[in-house]
């Protein structure tokens, strides 16, 4: 299984914060997000990871150039990553060519989340918060017949349940040559400043 982190945006809504450091690099108990991320990874034996940079990228490749030589990584740049995160994606589109693990950088979560994210029999899955309050901010999942049915922030949809999307998936190598062709179609089409899930909702 492929590893693909998205460690690109800016983290507009933290700018006193973010305008120095990128939110991935922010410390608990004196671990940054990203340290998290690859320290996580490395217990479940998965070492073929891709990290989107953009912004503050130098940073990042400074505090993770210990943590290399354990992983085979390599970096993508996405160029335009002040618009929305479906560029992030779509600069990594070539790397959708296996099982994958998508994960945003800047969460912070338990380790037993991602295995069970990871070791779960179905090959399409989203980890999601049902206890979770509702700003209008929140990216969330409509769940019908434990099958998401729709994704959206301001959107609604006939579903069992709502739950948060914390930003962690992993998709079938098909389903991920599907989402990569709904990708290309986003940038021909000019649509990208929006978010990486409207490209998920387009594929559930």
């Amino acid at each position: 299984m492929k590893v693909i982190i998205l460690a690109a945006g800016v983290g507009k809504r933290m700018p006193a914060v973010t305008d120095k450091i990128p939110k991935c690099l922010i410390k608990f108990d004196n671990k940054t997000l990203i340290e998290r991320h690859l320290e996580s990874l490395s217990l479940l034996n998965l070492k073929d990871i891709v990290i989107v940079i953009g912004h503050l990228k130098e940073k990042i490749k400074e505090v993770i150039r210990n943590n290399r030589n354990s992983f085979n990584m390599k970096y993508i740049e996405n160029e335009q990553y002040t618009k929305g995160s479906i560029l992030s994606l779509w600069y990594a589109r070539n790397e959708l060519d296996d099982d994958t693990l998508i994960m945003d950088a800047d969460v912070l979560f338990h380790e037993k989340l991602l295995t069970k994210l990871v070791e779960s029999k179905n090959k399409n899955c989203f980890l999601l918060d049902e206890n979770f309050e509702d700003s209008g901010e929140e990216m969330k999942l409509f769940v019908r017949g434990n099958k998401v049915i729709g994704i959206s922030k301001h959107n609604s949809y006939d579903c069992d349940f709502i739950g948060e999307g914390i930003g962690f998936f992993k998709l079938s190598a098909n389903d991920c040559h599907v989402l990569k062709n709904i990708l290309e179609e986003f940038e021909r089409t000019g649509k990208v400043n929006v978010e990486y899930e409207d490209a998920l909702h387009e594929l559930v």
